[in-house]
């Protein structure tokens, strides 16, 4: 199974759907968790569809809904009526498609907020572990890289231009393209880099100072510049974290 065919699998379930003993399912699902591009593509499938779902929950069903039909012409004979049919469920199906187009747009493309951002990217980091493209301890061959491949690159705090490179990566995030750098600290612990526009954001950090955090197990420090918002994270701890700022 490649990554296209565990796609095609995945789309076919919902959130309530995955306790299934489907081989093809198990499958792709060992195949995302070894995957970053596409576990966070499909973290982002399971996203949308609770959406929709919570969507449809609360269109009103009227309160008198069943006495009405029970009260109704009971129907002795049923006429195929194979173009009203068509009609409805294509009527049906427009409008599902414009709810669902609605979610894609917001889910798929819109700016994130900066939890829904944290929540998608740092479990990309696989544990301290993250997949990286290509790895070298030169700053200069990573800026290339990332160049190369048209990802985002901004400007490195002064405290870690000093230190070595492990290697980088580019994920795309509901629709945004967001690079990795990781680092190796002075204490030898590592250093993990996402860097994405701002405009990817809907409220991302401010341009004065970072603000640091722990989320998910991890220490981080989030700050903007204007152009790139950054987001540091590590294991290592707060005050390692902050001696790389």
């Amino acid at each position: 199974m490649d990554k296209q065919e565990a796609k095609v699998v995945l789309q076919a379930l919902r959130p309530n759907d995955l306790n299934t003993h489907q081989p093809a399912v198990i499958e792709a699902l060992v195949f995302v968790e070894n995957d970053p591009e596409l576990k966070a593509w499909w973290e982002a499938q399971q996203s949308f569809d609770r959406k929709v779902a919570e969507k449809l929950e609360k269109v009103p069903l009227p309160a008198d809904l069943r006495t009405t039909i029970l009260a109704s012409r009971k129907i002795s004979q049923i006429t195929p009526q194979p173009h009203l049919a068509l009609w409805v469920a294509a009527a049906a199906m427009l409008a599902f498609l414009c709810v669902a187009g609605t979610f894609m747009q917001i889910s798929a493309t819109g700016p994130l907020a900066q939890t829904d951002y944290n929540a998608t990217v740092l479990p990309l980091l696989n544990h301290d572990a993250p997949a990286l493209a290509m790895t070298s301890p030169d700053h200069d061959k990573i800026a290339a890289w990332l160049k190369e491949q048209n990802a985002p690159m901004g400007t490195l705090p002064a405290g870690m231009t000093a230190l070595p490179t492990v290697g980088c990566q580019k994920f795309a995030v509901h629709g945004h393209t967001v690079s990795l750098i990781c680092f190796v600290m002075a204490g030898g612990g590592l250093a993990h880099l996402f860097i994405v526009d701002q405009e990817a954001l809907s409220d991302p950090p401010g341009n004065n100072a970072p603000e640091f955090n722990q989320v998910q197990g991890w220490s981080t420090a989030a700050w903007s510049d204007g152009h790139m918002s950054y987001l540091l994270a590590t294991q290592a701890g707060s005050d390692a974290l902050r001696g790389c700022l």
